[in-house]
C-alpha cells in the first residue's frame, strides 16, 4: 500500500510539492509520476517540502536526485525543504545536502 500523500500549490513562481508519509520503494512511482506531470504543467521551478515526511530510503533519495538533475538541465531549479532531525541527517550523510539546494523550514 502506498503511504505517500502529495499536495501541489504555487508559491512565488515555484510549484510546491508537499510530501506526507513515506518516500520509498513502495511510493516512488507515485512521486515520480506526480513530479513529471507537475513539471510539464507548471514548469521546471519546483520546491519539494519534506517537513511532513516520516521516512525516506535510498530509492526516494535517488528520485529526488534525478528530479534535481532533470530540472537543472531544463533550465529550472529544485529546492528541498528538510526539517531538522533524522531526514536532515539522511541528506547530510548521503552527500545530497551539499549537492542540492536544501533548506530548513521557516520557524
Amino acid at each position: 500500500m502506498c503511504q505517500l500523500e502529495v499536495g501541489i500549490s504555487d508559491r512565488d513562481g515555484y510549484t510546491v510539492m508537499r510530501l506526507r508519509g513515506e518516500l520509498d520503494l513502495a511510493s516512488v512511482d507515485r512521486f515520480e509520476q506526480t513530479a513529471g506531470t507537475t513539471e510539464i504543467v507548471y514548469g521546471p521551478r519546483m520546491l519539494v517540502d519534506l517537513t511532513e515526511l516520516s521516512f525516506i530510503d535510498s530509492v526516494g533519495l535517488g528520485a529526488l536526485a534525478r528530479l534535481h538533475r532533470r530540472l537543472v538541465r531544463g533550465g529550472g531549479a529544485l529546492t528541498v525543504v528538510v526539517p531538522p532531525g533524522k531526514i536532515d541527517r539522511i541528506f547530510h550523510y548521503s552527500g545530497l545536502k551539499q549537492a542540492m539546494d536544501i533548506r530548513q523550514p521557516p520557524e
